[in-house]
């Protein structure tokens, strides 16, 4: 009887936990981004420059959309700034820091992200920048 009992308890045990691991490995795979080639196109209302709101979407290794804000900071001629945008979605926020020069039409620059919470804790890009009218369309690689 004795056995019988302890074979049943170590079965049990082996289910559960085994469902458990199988779980932990699902929820954890969804919230991470890929690597390889990415798009993140953000548009935004100037009417309160320099600090501006808008909506953002991603494609390629990173696939998230939501809310958008950006502070510029443009130097004393307005020829180059240095801007802050953070992207917010469900499941976290991605900070990137720009430089855009404005002597090209259009204006162009690069990116690169320097922080980020949730899924987006650890993520790493990087690309150019182009800013054709309301937008930021920055092109780059997450890795």
């Amino acid at each position: 009887m004795q056995k019988q009992l302890l074979l049943f308890f170590t079965g049990a045990l082996f289910i559960l936990l085994t469902g458990f691991k199988r779980d932990n490995l699902t929820s954890s795979s969804k919230a991470s981004p890929g690597k390889g080639p990415v798009t993140i196109t953000a548009v935004f209302d100037f009417s309160t420059f320099p600090d501006v709101i808008g909506t953002f979407t991603t494609s390629g290794a990173l696939n998230v959309s939501g809310t958008a804000e950006m502070v510029v900071g443009p130097n004393e001629n307005g020829v180059r700034a240095h801007c802050v945008v953070i992207l917010t979605a469900p499941d976290g926020t991605i900070t990137i820091h720009q430089r855009c020069e404005f002597a090209t039409d259009p204006p162009k620059g690069q990116w690169n992200v320097v922080g980020g919470t949730g899924a987006y804790a650890n993520l790493k890009a990087n690309g150019s920048l182009l800013m054709p009218p309301d937008t930021e369309a920055m092109e780059g690689t997450v890795y």
